[in-house]
């Protein structure tokens, strides 16, 4: 299935809400002063949430991940690791991006986590989390991020 984009400024308009930290808010403000350089690409913005039930596929085809965001629960006290792989259906156990988000006084933080000019990734986008580094046991739900991913072509 392509991946069907939108107008930069429309990603933009929906990242902004969700970037509510001064720490996020920044690197939102030089990711989006990078787009220009880059001739403001198409992007696609993904949300996801469920993480401890399923998988989120943000693309079922080659894309370039621009930035991620990820946002502990605030109630979480248990240790939960975020992955991404550059596959169409499945987060491995191995994840080709992995996040380690902490328990104990993690909770309620997020993070956004730039790739200034794109992290190829030839078959697809699909995200877990998951309760170690290099398993597949899904984090429960207090403890399973929430978020969005920016994609663009490949």
């Amino acid at each position: 299935m392509a991946l069907v984009l939108s107008d930069i400024a429309t990603v933009l308009r929906k990242m902004m809400p969700e970037a509510k930290s001064a720490g996020v808010q920044e690197i939102a403000r030089a990711l989006k002063a990078h787009f220009v350089t880059l001739g403001l690409p198409d992007l696609k913005i993904v949300f996801f949430s469920g993480l401890e039930t399923a998988d989120a596929v943000v693309s079922d085809s080659a894309c370039k991940l621009y930035a991620v965001y990820v946002k502990k629960p605030a109630a979480s006290t248990t240790n939960a690791w975020f992955k991404g792989s550059n596959h169409a259906t499945v987060a491995a156990a191995n994840g080709d991006i992995t996040v380690f988000l902490v328990g104990t006084s993690g909770g309620g933080r997020s993070y956004l986590i730039p790739y200034a000019d794109g992290l190829p990734l030839s078959t697809g986008l699909t995200l877990g989390s998951h309760t170690t580094v290099n398993g597949n046991t899904k984090s429960a739900v207090a403890d399973a991020p929430t978020g969005f991913a920016i994609v663009g072509a490949a």
